[in-house]
C-alpha cells in the first residue's frame, strides 16, 4: 500500500510540472520564465526519483523521506504566504494534501525500512 501511495504521488508530479512549463511558456515573463522552466523539470526529476526508490524502498527510503521533507517545506511557505494574503486558496488545499504525503513518506519509510528518522534523514540505510 505505502508502495503505490509513493508510486501515486511521484505520477502526480508530471502533470504539475508539465501545467507548470506550458503556463509559463503560452505567457513568458522575464523574472519567472527560466525558474518555472527549471522548477518543472526539478518536480519531473523528483518523480523519476520517487519511482525508482519504489523499486527498493529498504535501501531508497531516504529519496522518499526527503521528498517528505521537501513538501514540508513547501507546507509551510504556502502556510507563511497565506497568513501574509499571498497564496490563493487552491494552493492552501494543495499544501495540506502536501502535509499528508510528507507524513506518509516520513512514516511510511521508518516502518518499511525498519530505521530510525535520523537515519533516513543523514541517508544511513544499513
Amino acid at each position: 500500500m505505502f508502495k503505490k501511495f509513493v508510486q501515486i504521488m511521484a505520477l502526480c508530479n508530471f502533470p504539475v510540472a508539465l501545467g507548470m512549463i506550458i503556463s509559463v511558456l503560452i505567457a513568458p515573463q522575464a523574472d519567472t520564465l527560466i525558474i518555472t522552466v527549471v522548477l518543472g523539470v526539478s518536480f519531473m526529476l523528483m518523480g523519476a526519483a520517487l519511482l525508482w526508490a519504489t523499486s527498493d524502498i529498504k535501501t531508497r527510503a531516504p529519496l522518499i523521506v526527503w521528498n517528505g521533507l521537501v513538501r514540508m517545506v513547501g507546507f509551510i511557505t504556502v502556510t507563511y504566504a497565506a497568513s501574509l494574503g499571498l497564496a490563493p486558496k487552491i494552493f492552501v488545499y494543495i499544501s495540506v494534501m502536501d502535509l499528508v504525503a510528507a507524513l506518509v513518506f516520513v512514516i511510511g519509510s521508518m516502518r518499511v525500512s525498519g530505521l530510525s528518522f535520523k537515519s533516513l534523514f543523514l541517508g544511513k540505510t544499513q
